[in-house]
């Protein structure tokens, strides 16, 4: 697969062969399998499982998975299909990062995250979901990445967020795809839906949105081939120049850093111990809000 090449220039007007190769390009993952979307007729239950020639066996040596064909991406992007790809490669690559946003603030939190990519340099682009009740936030690179550094990134990234806005809670951020730094021992890592599925698209879903409005860009193609991806270089910097994300215990340690915008902390902080523990917002700075998160 070439690297660091131009994005093809497609917008709405190209031939599906040209917007097929885009999305080959673009959203680069394993080609060697590919998952398809069901609904069981008799429970309404939903899910995706891997691709694979003739009946489901439960013996996995013997599964035949089916290659990710130019044919199988026209059926999604006409929507007779939806499918899932497994952005993380045999050799613990990856050639984007999506973070997946869920909730009743998922817009807020999904914004937020761009924002905090957008400081850093980091071209980032906002999809709706194809339920429409959350959004994923995706990094291009124009080269494979170590998947560590991506999933480092993207961490950082994170952490600032809720740092910027307080007010996002833990429930909103679902995961990272390539959800793995390393391919787990007889599995794929976690498979992510592509966007632009035909039918979907017909309801506003799994687009990419003006983060100022909300609103579909008008020309999808067009925003996509005009979005610059993260080279490797970049990314490496940007990894070094975050340091380690601390979590635990161990992330209170940077709250005595708060930031020259914060308000002072406060000398006392109210709690309650039960089942969980409660902590009152009120008067926190966000910094140190996110640390007690984390």
């Amino acid at each position: 697969f070439s690297t660091d090449k131009p994005l093809p220039n497609v917008d709405a007007h190209s031939t599906m062969q040209s917007k097929v190769a885009f999305m080959r390009t673009l959203f680069h993952a394993r080609q060697d399998i590919h998952a398809i979307r069901w609904i069981s007729a008799r429970s309404g239950r939903s899910g995706y499982s891997p691709a694979i020639a003739g009946q489901w066996n439960s013996d996995s040596k013997a599964r035949r998975y089916l290659r990710l064909t130019d044919e199988v991406l026209d059926a999604h992007l006409l929507g007779q299909t939806t499918v899932g790809v497994y952005p993380l490669m045999q050799d613990d690559t990856c050639w984007f990062l999506a973070a997946d946003f869920d909730g009743g603030t998922w817009a807020l939190d999904a914004v937020a995250f761009l924002g905090a990519c957008h400081r850093h340099g980091v071209s980032a682009a906002l999809e709706r979901s194809r339920s429409g009740k959350g959004a994923h936030v995706w990094i291009f690179f124009g080269t494979a990445v170590t998947a560590t550094s991506a999933r480092r990134m993207g961490t950082a990234l994170l952490r600032e967020t809720m740092v910027s806005r307080a007010e996002m809670d833990l429930a909103s951020y679902d995961r990272f795809f390539p959800s793995q730094d390393f391919m787990p021992k007889g599995g794929f890592g976690n498979l992510i839906a592509l966007p632009l599925q035909g039918a979907s698209r017909a309801q506003g879903n799994t687009e990419f949105l003006d983060p100022l409005s909300l609103t579909p860009w008008p020309d999808q193609w067009a925003f996509l081939s005009k979005l610059p991806r993260l080279t490797r270089e970049k990314l490496e910097l940007l990894v070094d120049s975050f340091g380690s994300v601390s979590a635990g215990p161990g992330a209170m340690s940077s709250a005595l850093r708060l930031s020259a915008d914060d308000p002072p902390a406060p000398p006392r902080i109210n709690c309650s111990r039960g089942a969980v523990l409660s902590v009152e917002k009120s008067g926190l700075p966000p910094s140190l809000l996110s640390s007690i998160k984390h």
